[in-house]
C-alpha cells in the first residue's frame, strides 16, 4: 500500500518494486531449511524472538531507506527474519498440542496470515496518511518489537509452564515420546524428494504463494493507477478482496 508513495517520493519504477518483491521471496525461501535446523538446535522460543526482532528492525529500517540499494538490504534482512516464523509456529504447535489437535490449532494461526491483510488496510492507510509512508514502517516495526518482547517474557514451553496441571501436561505430551523416537532416525534430505506427497505440497504451495504475492505487491498500485482510486476507496476494495 505504500508503493505508490514510495515510487513518487524516490522515483522507483515498477521494475524496481518487482525486484524488491523477488529478492525478499528468494531470501525467504532459501532460509527455510537453515531456519528449521536452528529451531531444533536452539529451541522455538529463542529463534522466534530473534526472528521477530530482526523482522521488525528490518521493517523499521525500510522507513529510513533513501536508495534502491538500501531497500534491497532491508528486504534481505526482512526475508531472513521472517523465514523462521512459520516453522517456529509449527514447532510450538507440536509442543503444545497432541497430534490429533494440531491440524485445528495450525489452522487458527495460519489463518492469521490471511486475516491480517484483510483487516489491516484501514489501520495502515491511516498511519500512512497521518505519519507518511516512512512513519508507516516505523510504526509497524515498533509493534513487532513490542510483540517480540512480550513473547520472550511470557512464553513458556509446556514442561516449564506453571499454569498446567499434571493431567494437562500428560495429555499434551501423550504423543511426544513416540515422536522423539522417530526423530532419532536419520533421514537424508534427498529421500524427501522421492515422495509424491512432497512434490504435491511444493507445487501446490508454489502456485498459491505466487498469486498471493502478486496481490500483496502489485494490487494496490494497480487499483490506484488503473482505476484512479483514492486511499479511502482503496481501503474498501482491499478489505472486500
Amino acid at each position: 500500500m505504500a508503493t505508490p508513495e514510495i515510487m513518487k517520493d524516490l522515483g522507483f519504477s515498477k521494475t524496481d518494486i518487482g525486484l524488491l518483491g523477488a529478492i525478499f521471496s528468494w531470501v525467504y525461501a532459501s532460509m527455510q531449511l537453515p531456519a528449521g535446523w536452528l529451531i531444533d538446535r536452539y529451541g522455538a522460543k529463542r529463534v522466534y524472538f530473534v526472528s521477530i526482532i530482526l523482522w521488525s528492525v528490518a521493517t523499521a529500517l525500510t522507513g529510513m531507506a533513501n536508495t534502491l540499494v538500501m531497500f534491497i538490504i532491508a528486504r534481505v534482512f526482512l526475508g531472513i527474519g521472517e523465514a523462521p516464523t512459520w516453522p517456529t509456529g509449527a514447532k510450538i504447535t507440536s509442543e503444545w498440542f497432541p497430534k490429533k489437535e494440531r491440524g485445528l490449532a495450525t489452522g487458527f494461526w495460519d489463518s492469521a496470515s490471511k486475516w491480517g491483510p484483510a483487516i489491516s488496510p484501514p489501520i495502515l492507510i491511516f498511519l500512512m496518511v497521518t505519519f507518511g509512508w516512512r512513519g508507516l514502517f516505523f510504526a509497524t516495526g515498533l509493534i513487532g518489537i513490542i510483540f517480540g518482547v512480550i513473547f520472550l517474557i511470557y512464553y513458556r514451553s509446556p514442561e516449564k509452564s506453571r499454569k498446567l496441571t499434571e493431567e494437562e501436561l500428560n495429555y499434551i505430551s501423550s504423543d511426544h515420546e513416540k515422536e522423539n523416537e522417530k526423530e532419532k532416525e536419520k533421514i537424508k534430505w534427498g529421500t524427501l524428494f522421492t515422495y509424491r506427497t512432497v512434490w504435491g505440497l511444493i507445487l501446490g504451495y508454489f502456485c498459491t504463494i505466487w498469486i498471493w504475492n502478486i496481490f500483496l505487491v502489485f494490487l494496490p498500485l494497480y487499483l490506484i493507477e488503473t482505476y484512479h482510486l483514492s486511499l479511502t476507496e482503496l481501503v474498501t476494495y482491499l478489505v472486500d478482496i
